[in-house]
């Protein structure tokens, strides 16, 4: 069969430390809740309405094992309907305290969240309350793909020993697998951080160690195809160097958005094939990434953004 050209990739990465079993709010099981109802529930719900008009809408999608495994626990089915309770006693409280403020003009705001909360509380339900068991569904049936991360969303690059990268990658095959019945072709970096092959020294005055394989090399044993970097790995930016690293002198580094002289230009918008291995590196692309990211000039940092934690 002949590949059809590719524009882009609409790759959209979630990640979540473990907040189970630490409360609920500000570092609990809040936090995962809401990003179940911000985010992961208006997604599916999206994603199912476009399958049942079969429209295509190929989208990439990663679960790290620490999210997933969160999603698919009894505990945050329990979180999550308490949740919900707790956002509907929000909804009957606001008239009265909208009134005590001046701000009656809102009430009607209050209308929408709780019709919006109604509409997905009942998606939530007519899945099984398994969020992860829906997406699974979708992929099954070939409207999306579903990527992997590290078990732990350990930091690889600077993990001491080749059989902690090497056990982070298998046991996070090990648990996609599990969580979603195939094992993932592509992976998501822990904060995208790569290192290639070379000599181990982490911070200008350790002591060198001998060569060290890259991260892509540990890729390919664990069976992935291609990850994802970010931008500036693809444009040969220099280093920043170790902050506070008290015996190494100052690196200079090329300004934002430049490539240091002599250094080749690469596109992030191009696959690239990396040294040793079969593994394809995907380079995020910066202008969406400040659109998410930044609040100088991203959704962050205008004020209508939709700001859920206010």
């Amino acid at each position: 069969m002949t590949s059809r050209p590719m524009d882009f990739v609409f790759a959209l990465h979630s990640h979540l430390p473990y907040v189970l079993n630490h409360g609920r709010w500000p570092h609990g099981s809040d936090w995962l809740c809401e990003a179940a109802l911000d985010t992961y529930l208006p997604l599916l719900e999206e994603l199912r309405s476009l399958a049942a008009e079969n429209v295509p809408a190929s989208v990439t999608i990663g679960f790290t094992p620490v999210l997933a495994n969160q999603l698919t626990s009894p505990l945050f089915v329990t979180e999550m309907e308490a949740f919900f309770d707790q956002r509907f006693r929000a909804c009957d409280e606001a008239p009265a305290s909208l009134a005590t403020t001046g701000d009656s003009h809102l009430v009607p705001l209050v209308q929408f969240w709780r019709t919006r909360l109604v509409r997905l509380r009942e998606l939530f339900h007519s899945i099984g309350q398994d969020l992860i068991g829906a997406f699974r569904t979708l992929e099954a049936d070939g409207r999306l793909e579903i990527i992997g991360s590290a078990a732990t969303h350990g930091y690889l690059p600077l993990l001491a020993r080749d059989e902690s990268i090497r056990l982070q990658l298998a046991v996070g095959v090990s648990e996609h697998r599990r969580l979603f019945g195939r094992a993932p072709t592509g992976c998501w970096l822990p904060e995208c951080a790569y290192r290639p092959r070379g000599a181990w020294e982490p911070w200008p005055t350790a002591p060198r160690t001998g060569m060290r394989r890259g991260i892509e090399e540990h890729l390919a044993d664990a069976g992935f195809q291609f990850f994802f970097v970010d931008a500036h790995l693809a444009a040969a930016g220099r280093p920043l160097g170790l902050s506070g690293d008290p015996a190494g002198d100052p690196i200079v580094h090329a300004p934002a958005g430049r490539t240091p002289p002599g250094e080749p230009h690469r596109s992030p918008y191009r696959a690239y094939r990396v040294a040793h291995g079969p593994v394809t590196a995907y380079v995020r692309d910066p202008r969406a990434s400040m659109q998410v990211w930044s609040r100088f000039e991203g959704y962050p940092g205008d004020e209508w953004y939709l700001e859920f934690h206010k």
